[in-house]
Order: structure tokens, then C-alpha cells, then sequence
């Protein structure tokens, strides 16, 4: 029954394991054919944890020059705020894909209503069109059939809906509505700041590393032609556009990567543990067989059937094991899909991919694995059973003494187990402490009665024109203000900000320096966080304003904008309190922004969670009203209920202007632990393998070492006879047992040492964590594999040696 469970555990694990990062990340992404799909896009944003995308103009040339490239077309992710076209109900957001028309004759799948996009949609002055997911159709217009070739309101802007997708259907990624790009996107004639994502196909025989080579050599020309004031396109290590799998070109995925593997690693090692300590509990039973083994031997039995005797065992306990282990594998699977779907509730972005399930890979890998792990368990007890003196065996009538191959064997078998969970106790131990670290940090705001939602104003009735942008971006600006003194008159409402990003998420930093102590180096100098804030945007959520000023009218005239910095800020770089009116200003690789004066220090708060690298502890504030945003963040305190409070939300919103839509509307509390999702459910994975690695070392180890003792009962005897101390005869195993901790935590503290460096390239892990881990978990192995020892040979030695000469 234990030698089944250790097999469950161990395949369980790695089937688990495989099938989700398979699933999730690994396998390619293929649609109509078997070419997998790639994303072309920019390099990674390390800084702030988001992709960026290319300039149309580089994608446009990149289409007519590229020889690797078979089929192509570009996009850009947004939203579409839909409504009805007599605006009787409120708009609802939807995520939106506005591409290029080719999309649905890429991916091979066409509208089950109306029809997909042709070439002329995307050609200026054409009819604004919009295909619907299934999603939208049955849940927002309750499958009305009629709705094709009807017209609504996206955007602000009468639309016609000419299509209906397939359920599930969501390319590129999450997508419930589908707009044309406009055609000075698709080819466009200049550079803009525009930015766009291509999906792609290689030519037949060409390799992704090919495609990348052809990448390096477009982009050096690019980058030696780029603009003083486009510069900022590429990366100051000359990094530009980029193919990637299209699936490693989610943000959590590129982010997260080495995490995925450092997972993938850890369930190979459990796996790993789990052969070893099968072959322990046969190689246990071939020792207590010996005799009999000798005696078939002698008696003419081939040695071939004995083995494959032995293997049929293996079979047995290794077959049921599996069979067990898809059951619990599936149940797994299932849990994630479900927890994958809470974890998008709010914000419907979960890749239409990321449902895991066992697949026929996952089968043929398990097999695979079953095989390997039947020839392990079964060959080394068998190499053990049939290669010593049968001879000896017979003519004393002892299982004979342990050979040194065989002792050199069980010690490379109690040095494996210790090193290799050590290993996974250290990874998960660290990653576990830091995610709880990270899930109960103080963020410096109050949570309680606190509900967020996301604004967004609808560029048709809210846009930019060049000769009027000062008052257009006034306008936006004047209707988050307005929205504020309504809600803020209400009874249950007491204080309402707009953040681009609350503490406690919205990670993303960049150097800054201080008006004569500027670095010598741009990267030299400290990090903050930069975020753009209402005028009387702390008391909603419980910050302070400690020296200075509040933003207000005053701030406008100014041509960046004042700032507010944090109260670390100050005190780290004016701890004589001369903060207010001093300059600061933002720079980069290739230039910097204009001098801002600080006029106000407040509380200190943390924005992005304290695990990620791109967060900081230093934060700048700068007003919202020249910025004219399109989207924000607001924050209430509310009184009373929070079902009250949404429903206030709305209606004001409704009263001041329909066309706005707010969405992703949830507590404080939700919107902190949004961003440890992912991480979280990580560690708890982890969790459950360090678990399982405990109960694998222990049992594991401790058959080790009873089997060794057991092996040495004579040996133990004879040395009581001629005179050894109890004492004696206790150090001397106790000793050979300090060796084996040792030697295997030496090693077992290195490769988890290598693989946490891996894992703090994507996240900044506890400091406790790293004591806990690195010290106390290593120290809990010693003390068991010392407890192992020390049992077995303490009833060794507890016989007598007459008694002991004669065991058998």
C-alpha cells in the first residue's frame, strides 16, 4: 500500500504539473494547420510588467521585407463600450480587438451569424462594423438573431453588427468584440506613437531562431533611423521588435516564466524521489529474500526469470499507481480551471487557452514516465539481488555482510533523498513565505468600506483635437470632477478619488533626479513610481497630506504639471525637510522630462505588489487635469453597504453621462489581491510538493537507513563481542550519517540557491523567507535523517550480541 501511494503521489504530481504548463504555456499555439502561431511584437517593458507593442510604420515595412514571414496581420487590444443605439440602457465594456480583416481567415474560423470582415472595412469612410463574440450576443442581446445588421453603439459611435463568433472563440486572446483598424494603421505613411501587435506564420522550414536572426538585422536599421523623439521605441541594449510563441506573449507568462520552470524542475525532483524510494522498499524485500533468492539459484532457476519476477512486482505497484494517479491529476485540473475562471471574474482576460485539461500528450508522457519508472524500481533490486556471493549466503546461513558496492549504493541513495528535498523544501518554503508576505503587507491605505471601479470616456464624444486640446483635455478632466461633487453629496458616499493606479497595484517605475545631485549615470540614479491623481485624492483612501499642498487650480498652469512626492522620498533625499519647492524631474537612456517643483509630501503607500521587481517604495504624484485621460481609477468610502454604494456609483454616472461606462468594479480588498493571484496559486502548488517531498524524505530516508542497519546487525554484534561500547557502536553510525547530511545539503543548498536566482529575476522574495528556507529547512532534514539513523541503530545496538550474531 505505501510503495502505491509513493507512485500516486509522484505521477500524480508530474502529470499535474505538465498538463497545466503545457496547457498554459508550453505547447505552441496552432490554429487552421499545424503551423504554430507567433506574436510580433516589442520587447518587454521589465520596468513597468506590460508588453508594447510596434510602430505600425516598422510593421508595415516588416510585412513587405521579411522573408521568414508567411501570414500576417496586425492588431491592437482596447475596448468597446457598447449600448444600445437609442442609449435607453447604460453602455457596458467589453474587451475589444481592432484588426485588421484578415483575423478570422487566419485562425480559420468564421461568424456563426452574418459575416467576418472584408478588405474594405478597414478602408477609410467605410461603414463602422463590429462582430460580436457569442458571449456578448447570448448574455448582453439574449441571442437575438435580429441583432445582425442591426446598429448600436460602440464607442459613442452608431455601429453595425454583422457577425456572431463561435462559442469560445476569443482570438487573440480574450476578445468579445471585433472592430476594423483603420487603414492609416494597416499601412500607414509616417511614424506615429501608435502602437501595434501582429500575429504571424513561418515560411515552411524556417525556425523561430531564424526569424528572430532576420529580426536582429531589421531592427539595427531601424534603430539607426529612428527620431531624437521616437528614440524611446527601442531599448537602451538596442532591443526592438521580437517573435515570440503566442502564447509566451501573455505578460503573467513572460513575467512568471521562471517560475514555471522552477515549478516544472521541483515536480521532476518529487518524481525523482518517488523512483528512489520504490527502489528502497523492493531493494528492502530482495535483502529480506536473499536467502531465498540464493537457495532458487542453487536449485537451477534462470536468473532471467527471477528478474523478470522482480520487475512484475514493479509492474504491479507502478500500473496501479498510474491508474490512480490520472484520477487524481484530472480532479486537479478541474480545481484549476475553476479557480483560472474566479481569478478573471472581474476583468474577462483570461486567455481563451488557459483552460487546462489531460490530453493525449499528457497520456503518452505518463506512460513514458510509467516505463521509466518500472525499469528504475525494478532493475536496481534486481542488480542487487543477483550480484552477490549466493555461495556465502548458503555455506553461513546469513544474508552475509553488506558489500561495499552495495554500502557505496545505499549511501548514494540517502545523499540523493537529502539533496533533493532540500531542494524542494527550500524553493517552496521561500515562495510560499513570500507570497504570504506579499498578500498581508501594509500598503498604506485603508481598505475597509473602500469600493474601485475603472472609468472609461468614450473617445467619439470625448476627443482630442489639436487646434482645441487644452480645453478637450479639460473636458475629460471636468467630467471626473463633476462626477466627484455628485457622488460626494450623496449620503452614503464620503470621499471619492481618481488614481491612474491605487497603491497596492499598477506596477511600473522610472529613474528620477533631484535638481543638482543628479547621478552621472542616467541608471544610477533612485526609482519611483510615477502616478497621476484627482485634486483631493487622499482622504478616500486613508492617506495623509504631511507637509505642503494639495494639488488645485494652480497646477494647471504649469506646463508639466507640479508634483506631490511620498513621505520616503523626503526623507531619504531631504532629511532636513527643504523638500517643498526643490526640482525633480523623470529621465531615461536617451533624455529626461522638464524640471516639476515639488509642492506636497504625503503618507507613504506602495504601489504593485511587494513581490514584484518592477514595484518601488518611492512614489511621485503629478495632477490629472492637463492629462485628460481617457481611462482612471476611482476609489469611494462609502457608508452602509456595498451593494448600496455600486448602485450609487452607476447612477451618477448614468445622470452625468451614459455613454461612460465603469467596469471592473469590485472592493479595495479584492483589487490588493488581484495582482498574487497567479503567484499565489503557485506557492500553494509548491506548498503541496514540499509536503509531499517531506513525507517522500522521511519515509524514504528512514527505509534507507533501517535497511542499512538491518544489513549490519552482525557486523553490530561482532563489534559488541569484541568489546565496542554501545556509544562506540552509535557514533560510528551516527557519524557516517552526519557525512551523508552534509554532503547532500551541500549540494541540495546550491541548486536551490540556483534556482531562487531564477525565480528573483521575475519576483523580489522575503528576506525572512530567504532565512527560513536556506537555514531552517535544512536543518529540519538534518534532524530527521538523524532521527532515521539514530532509531534503526539504537535497536541494533539494544540487542544482544549473542542475539544479534544469529539474526538472520
Amino acid at each position: 500500500m505505501t510503495s502505491v501511494l509513493i507512485v500516486t503521489i509522484g505521477l500524480a504530481l508530474t502529470l499535474y504539473c505538465y498538463s497545466l504548463l503545457t496547457n498554459l504555456v508550453f505547447n505552441p499555439l496552432v490554429l487552421n494547420g499545424d503551423k504554430p502561431i507567433l506574436s510580433i511584437e516589442a520587447a518587454f517593458n521589465e520596468s513597468h510588467s506590460y508588453r508594447t507593442g510596434v510602430d505600425p510604420l516598422d510593421l508595415f515595412q516588416l510585412r513587405n521585407e521579411s522573408e521568414s514571414i508567411q501570414d500576417f496581420g496586425v492588431y491592437q487590444g482596447g475596448t468597446a463600450l457598447i449600448g444600445n443605439i437609442d442609449q435607453s440602457t447604460s453602455t457596458k465594456k467589453f474587451n475589444a480587438t481592432f484588426t485588421e480583416w484578415n483575423i478570422f481567415e487566419f485562425t480559420g474560423v468564421q461568424p456563426i451569424l452574418g459575416r467576418g470582415f472584408s478588405p474594405e472595412d478597414n478602408l477609410g469612410g467605410a461603414e463602422p462594423v463590429v462582430v460580436l463574440s457569442h458571449q456578448v450576443w447570448s448574455g448582453y442581446f439574449l441571442a437575438d438573431d435580429a441583432v445582425i445588421d442591426s446598429m448600436i453603439r460602440v464607442n459613442a459611435v452608431p455601429t453595425r453588427v454583422i457577425g456572431v463568433m463561435p462559442v469560445g472563440f476569443a482570438f487573440p486572446s480574450s476578445a468579445q468584440a471585433w472592430l476594423p483598424l483603420t487603414q492609416d494603421k494597416i499601412k500607414p505613411t509616417q511614424r506615429s506613437r501608435n502602437w501595434l501587435f501582429a500575429y504571424a506564420r513561418l515560411k515552411d522550414g524556417v525556425s523561430l531562431a531564424q526569424v528572430n536572426h532576420e529580426l536582429a538585422s531589421f531592427n539595427q536599421g531601424i534603430i539607426e533611423t529612428l527620431p531624437e523623439d521616437m528614440s524611446w521605441r527601442a531599448t537602451s541594449d538596442g532591443r526592438y521588435i521580437r517573435a515570440l510563441p503566442f502564447k509566451q506573449a501573455n505578460a503573467d507568462v513572460t513575467q512568471y516564466y521562471n517560475v514555471f520552470i522552477s515549478m516544472l524542475v521541483v515536480v521532476l525532483l518529487i518524481l525523482l524521489l518517488a523512483c528512489i524510494n520504490i527502489g528502497n522498499l523492493l531493494l528492502g524485500r530482495v535483502n529480506e529474500r536473499y536467502k531465498e533468492i540464493a537457495i532458487r539459484v542453487a536449485l537451477g532457476v534462470p536468473r532471467k526469470r527471477l528478474v523478470l519476477q522482480m520487475l512484475w512486482e514493479s509492474v504491479f505497484i507502478c500500473t496501479i499507481g498510474a491508474l490512480i494517479a490520472v484520477i487524481l491529476a484530472s480532479w486537479g485540473l478541474s480545481i484549476s480551471n475553476d479557480f483560472l475562471e474566479t481569478m478573471f471574474a472581474v476583468n474577462n482576460e483570461k486567455p481563451f487557452w488557459w483552460q487546462v485539461s489531460l490530453g493525449s500528450d499528457g497520456i503518452a508522457v505518463l506512460c513514458l514516465t510509467l516505463v521509466m519508472m518500472i525499469l528504475v524500481t525494478g532493475l536496481i533490486p534486481a542488480w542487487r539481488a543477483l550480484s552477490g556471493d549466493f555461495n556465502a549466503v548458503l555455506r553461513d546461513g546469513t544474508r552475509g555482510a553488506l558489500g561495499k558496492n552495495a554500502a557505496r549504493a545505499s549511501n548514494i541513495l540517502v545523499i540523493s533523498e537529502i539533496l533533493l528535498s532540500c531542494v524542494v523544501l527550500v524553493i517552496a518554503t521561500i515562495l510560499l513565505l513570500s507570497s504570504y508576505s506579499a498578500g498581508q503587507a501594509d500598503y498604506g491605505v485603508e481598505t475597509q468600506n473602500r469600493l474601485t471601479a475603472h472609468l472609461e470616456l468614450p473617445l467619439e464624444s470625448y476627443p482630442v483635437r489639436s487646434e482645441h486640446e487644452f480645453e478637450d483635455r479639460q473636458k475629460r478632466t471636468n467630467f471626473y470632477y463633476q462626477l466627484k461633487d455628485q457622488l460626494e453629496q450623496l449620503p452614503n458616499i464620503q470621499a471619492v478619488s481618481f488614481m491612474s493606479s491605487f497603491p497596492g497595484t499598477g506596477e511600473g517605475s522610472s529613474y528620477f533626479e533631484i535638481e543638482g545631485r543628479a547621478a552621472a549615470i542616467y541608471n544610477e540614479n533612485p526609482k519611483a513610481n510615477n502616478e497621476s491623481v484627482s485634486r483631493d485624492a487622499w482622504r478616500a483612501v486613508g492617506m495623509k497630506l504631511i507637509a505642503g499642498r494639495d494639488f488645485d487650480h494652480r497646477d494647471i498652469e504649469t506646463d508639466m504639471g507640479n508634483v506631490i512626492i511620498n513621505e520616503s522620498i523626503a526623507k531619504d533625499y531631504f532629511p532636513e525637510g527643504n523638500a517643498i519647492g526643490s526640482k525633480i524631474r523623470r529621465v531615461w537612456s536617451r533624455g529626461q522630462r522638464n524640471w516639476q517643483t515639488i509642492v506636497g509630501v504625503v503618507s507613504d503607500t506602495f504601489h504593485g505588489s511587494t513581490m514584484k521587481t518592477s514595484s518601488a517604495r518611492y512614489t511621485m504624484y503629478r495632477p490629472i487635469d492637463r492629462d485628460g485621460r481617457t481611462q482612471i481609477n476611482l476609489a469611494l468610502h462609502y457608508i452602509g453597504s456595498e451593494g448600496q454604494a455600486r448602485k450609487s456609483l452607476l447612477e451618477t454616472i448614468n445622470r452625468v453621462d451614459i455613454n461612460v461606462s465603469a467596469y471592473h468594479i469590485q472592493s479595495y480588498e479584492n483589487l490588493i489581491q488581484q495582482p498574487m493571484l497567479l503567484v499565489s496559486s503557485v506557492s500553494k502548488i509548491f506548498l503541496f510538493c514540499g509536503v509531499v517531498a517531506m513525507f517522500l524524505a522521511g519515509s524514504g530516508i528512514y527505509a534507507v537507513a533501517s535497511n542499512s542497519i538491518t544489513q549490519k546487525t552482525q557486523e553490530i554484534g561482532v563489534r559488541k563481542a569484541l568489546g565496542a561500547t554501545d556509544s562506540d557502536v552509535m557514533k560510528l553510525f551516527m557519524g557516517k550519517a552526519v557525512i551523508q547530511v552534509m554532503i547532500g545539503l551541500a549540494i541540495g543548498i546550491a541548486l536551490s540557491l540556483w534556482v531562487v536566482n531564477l525565480m528573483t529575476e521575475a519576483m523580489n522574495l522575503d528576506n525572512v523567507s530567504y532565512f527560513t528556507g536556506l537555514i531552517g529547512m535544512p536543518l529540519l532534514i538534518a534532524a530527521i535523517v538523524l532521527l532515521a539513523t539514530f532509531i534503526p541503530t539504537r535497536k541494533a545496538v539494544l540487542l544482544e550480541p549473542c542475539v544479534a550474531l544469529r539474526q538472520d
